[in-house]
């Protein structure tokens, strides 16, 4: 089979490896057929991420079950799945916890498409093995476009948990999204209207986004004094700057959400954000309990993900279509089954 490997920094190349096989009695072998671009895998695919090449991409897509183990339960051969970042198996005390991402059962890290707990293939391969295919796979719906959850691996819910805990406890909350990052603030204005805030505003300098936010629902004339204005601030940036910006536009009680994904250490204001008991929250998103909500968001119109996902290309030319710096694209392939 093919796998879409990162061979060295700047450089991606399709290349032949052995099909996987079946690993348990719980496992599935499916076929990726709608793959995401995550906006964290440009910056894998160049080289300035603790993780370095060689290794297989892509942590986000939908696809195809082409062999279920004899103990799987959930799904079967040809249907449709989402398939989460996360290599999780869903009875260890983690697991039972709510903490997938710190499974037990499986190498610490252990993910799709980056080489952080082991290598487990990429979810741009054909073949895909997935060890725990009842605690993973999330059926989609009839009639949903798997293009337009390709990305509820990570990025798309990613945004809506970012969002809507933090503006649940809060009522008419003043949002602020904190933008940079190819689609995830843009994502995460769709989701605020969607979990009900009261406004929403945007704070980006790439006019290509700040477009995309408004067509979201956002606002982006923002006065030049952002301080103690917001209830929720959702910081999808990886600019220092933007982030302590974003952490001292918090208003007392208010809840930073930071999903940018920052590799060295910030200069954040604690003291200050001591004196108005603010929050702020960091961490890898366990999705998986997520998926069906956001499929019901997008099913019911609520957002949009394809509006950040304007390229759709072949394997043929994904090689250069993921090395474009503006937006998500997606890769697709045709069923089999």
């Amino acid at each position: 089979m093919k796998v879409l490997n990162v061979q060295s920094a700047g450089r991606l190349a399709w290349i032949e490896a052995p099909s996987p096989q079946l690993s348990s009695a719980h496992g599935a072998l499916v076929r990726p057929i709608a793959s995401a671009s995550c906006d964290l895998d440009r910056r894998l695919i160049a080289g300035i991420t603790p993780f370095k090449p060689p290794f297989a991409l892509g942590h986000e897509c939908v696809a195809e079950v082409l062999q279920v183990g004899e103990a799987v339960l959930t799904v079967r051969r040809g249907d449709l799945v989402s398939v989460p970042w996360k290599i999780a198996c869903g009875n260890c005390p983690q697991c039972l916890a709510g903490r997938a991402t710190a499974c037990t059962t499986v190498p610490r890290h252990a993910a799709y498409g980056v080489p952080a707990g082991g290598h487990w293939g990429g979810l741009f391969s054909e073949v895909v093995d997935v060890p725990f295919a009842d605690a993973m796979l999330v059926p989609l719906p009839p009639g949903l476009n798997p293009l337009a959850v390709a990305s509820a691996s990570d990025n798309l819910t990613d945004a809506w948990v970012a969002t809507s805990r933090p503006i649940s406890t809060r009522e008419n909350a003043r949002v602020l999204v904190v933008g940079g990052t190819e689609s995830l603030g843009v994502l995460a204005v769709q989701m605020a209207v969607a979990a009900g805030a009261g406004s929403v505003d945007y704070l980006d300098d790439n006019d290509y986004r700040r477009d995309l936010a408004v067509r979201s629902g956002g606002n982006v004339d923002l006065p030049t004094i952002l301080d103690e204005r917001y209830d929720v601030v959702v910081s999808a940036t990886r600019d220092h700057q933007s982030l302590h910006r974003g952490l001292l536009a918090l208003a007392p009680g208010g809840h930073c959400s930071c999903i940018g994904i920052i590799f060295d250490d910030p200069k954040i204001p604690l003291f200050g954000m001591y004196l108005r008991d603010v929050t702020l929250s960091v961490g890898l998103c366990n999705v998986r309990p997520h998926i069906p909500k956001v499929f019901d968001l997008v099913s019911s119109g609520r957002c949009d993900p394809l509006m950040v996902s304007p390229t759709v290309v072949s394997p043929d030319e994904a090689t250069e279509a993921l090395l474009d710096p503006l937006a998500k694209c997606i890769m697709v392939r045709e069923c089999i089954t």
